[in-house]
């Protein structure tokens, strides 16, 4: 399934919802990210084509032939040209007008219809998945008091940018495809793209964020392409979840280039994964995997590497109740020669870090050909004797600012993996990948399940999961690094305080966007965290302190009234 979008807060929006994530680069050069969808059984490939028909064509041409793909969706913005469709609302296309096409003369435009329709199954489900319940991917705090409307209505598609409803552009639709209710710039590129492959369905869906008019900058300004993106991209997982894989065969694996082939449920039956076996074996030993929330049983591809991780427990008898923290890499395609292979050295290298930092204790290391598994202590649950929960758990569901003896509880065991990271940033390593299954919630003290990727070095658009930095998003002049572990337990924090992760792009939070209970220094403590320069932000060690200071706070005395 790929999912193409032209803008960043487009991108956004839908990148939001994938867990997973691994980066793929196409043959031409081209980043995409691929991940899963909770409770879907779609893999999702997300792309950023940028603006116009062909940009956005020449990207959906080289991903569908890439990852063979079986259904194309393109979530994002659009202009609204009739007066009955509100900002908000998500025209998805019943047909695609390529309004360019046509002949010019003394007698003025011909039209010459270009017209792409989605086939009728996926026009059906739409219909269906309007009537019921379209915005089950809209979280309860993204839903506007007055839901927005779904239009199931033709879309013109050209190269302009439409800024007047009174343009000759808007003249022209209207009279030759006046039935068109929105105007974007890159549908009708990506039909031509899915043209050029039998069998690919496709579908365009776009959230209105402007009148296609004067006032689309004032729109912009006040939110509506935020709001109109996130819109679109919730009513297309809608979508996704009831479509179902067609029944082509998947193309053959060639020997060229590495590929990752993204296919709908059940289109590889013979493939086992570790999300369909309850019992994998490591060497001498058997490991019993438990199903966990977030991303504590996957399995994923990135190009020719397959990753997997899970909880589990060792089955054999001279650890028989012990709980571990196992992941998997396996290489596809190992480089030919003597040296070691990259994807596999990793774990090697985290395993000498726990042992010489005193991270979390080592069980098990094992290379076998171009596999390579790690196993590390997970504590057990001292009363239940079931594997000890993660930040994860402790967070309210469905998402709620934390109560007083939550956030406590939050704020004490964030200070206490702060210490370690303390430890790890005086070697010039950093964790880079904390999100809330990463924190382990054992007592006395609250442990890391890992390193993260302190085992390599900083990369552009590395770890596109929850809580990102901003300097580990592509185009950032700074390096990740140490700062970039602040930010991420700033944005644990924020999770706790507000019930939410912090949007992308959200700096310097007002004290307006935390609740009026949160403690007044800790609110000063997470903005100064999520400040978008790594300089800016405190360092670990003043973050730690404060927080163990917080954490006395709230032991003390319910936190005050700001």
């Amino acid at each position: 399934m790929v999912v193409l979008t032209a803008l960043g807060v487009e991108y956004e929006a839908v990148h939001r919802h994938l867990t997973g994530v691994g980066e793929v680069e196409l043959p031409q050069g081209t980043l995409l990210d691929v991940g899963r969808i909770p409770g879907l059984g779609w893999e999702v490939a997300l792309a950023e084509t940028g603006p116009t028909n062909t940009r956005a064509a020449l990207v959906a041409q080289s991903a569908i032939e890439h990852f063979d793909a079986d259904a194309v969706f393109f979530v994002g913005v659009a202009g609204a040209l009739k007066d009955g469709i509100g900002l908000g609302d998500v025209v998805v296309a019943s047909k695609v007008y390529g309004y360019h096409g046509g002949r010019e003369s003394t007698d003025g435009f011909q039209a010459r219809p270009d017209v792409w329709e989605p086939p009728h199954a996926l026009g059906q489900l739409v219909l269906s998945a309007r009537r019921k319940d379209p915005w089950a991917f809209l979280g309860p705090e993204a839903r506007p008091a007055a839901l927005p409307r779904v239009h199931f209505e033709p879309i013109a598609s050209g190269d302009v940018l439409v800024g007047a409803r009174n343009s000759g552009t808007v003249r022209r639709i209207r009279s030759h495809y006046n039935d068109a209710a929105a105007v974007d710039m890159e549908s009708h590129g990506v039909a031509h793209a899915a043209r050029m492959r039998p069998g690919v369905r496709i579908l365009s869906i776009r959230g209105i964020s402007d009148h296609a008019g004067p006032g689309k900058a004032a729109s912009d300004a006040a939110g509506s392409q935020e709001r109109a993106a996130r819109h679109a991209a919730a009513f297309a997982l809608r979508v996704l979840r009831d479509l179902r894989p067609s029944e082509r065969p998947a193309r053959p694996r060639t020997s060229g280039p590495a590929v990752v082939l993204v296919s709908g449920p059940g289109r590889d039956p013979a493939a086992e994964t570790w999300e369909t076996r309850p019992v994998v074996r490591v060497a001498e030993r058997e490991y019993l995997l438990y199903q966990g929330p977030g991303d504590l049983l996957q399995e994923w591809r990135d190009g020719d590497v397959v990753r997997r991780q899970a909880v589990a427990r060792a089955a054999d008898h001279g650890s028989r109740g012990a709980y571990v923290w196992l992941r998997q890499v396996e290489w596809l395609r190992p480089a030919a020669g003597p040296s070691r292979p990259g994807p596999l050295a990793a774990l090697d290298q985290e395993a000498r870090l726990c042992r010489t930092l005193r991270g979390p204790g080592v069980v098990q290391l094992v290379r076998d050909g171009n596999t390579a598994t790690l196993a590390l202590a997970w504590p057990a649950d001292r009363r239940l004797g079931s594997p000890a929960k993660t930040l994860h758990e402790l967070l309210p569901e469905p998402p709620a600012p934390a109560d007083p003896l939550r956030l406590w509880s939050v704020v004490k065991g964030i200070a206490q993996v702060a210490a370690f990271l303390e430890r790890l940033a005086e070697e010039n390593l950093s964790h880079r990948a904390l999100r809330p299954t990463a924190l382990v919630m054992d007592q006395p003290r609250t442990v890391l399940r890992d390193l993260g990727l302190a085992a390599v070095p900083p990369r552009p658009g590395e770890y596109a999961g929850p809580c990102q930095a901003p300097e580990q998003r592509y185009g950032s002049a700074d390096r990740p690094g140490p700062a970039t572990d602040v930010y991420q337990l700033g944005a644990l924090l924020h999770h706790a305080l507000t019930g939410r992760e912090p949007a992308p792009g959200a700096f310097g939070l007002p004290p307006s966007a935390f609740p009026a209970s949160a403690p007044a220094g800790l609110v000063r403590l997470v903005t100064g965290a999520l400040r978008q320069r790594p300089g800016e932000r405190p360092r670990m060690r003043t973050l730690r302190l404060a927080l163990l200071s917080a954490a006395r706070e709230l032991a003390a005395v319910p936190p005050s009234p700001r």
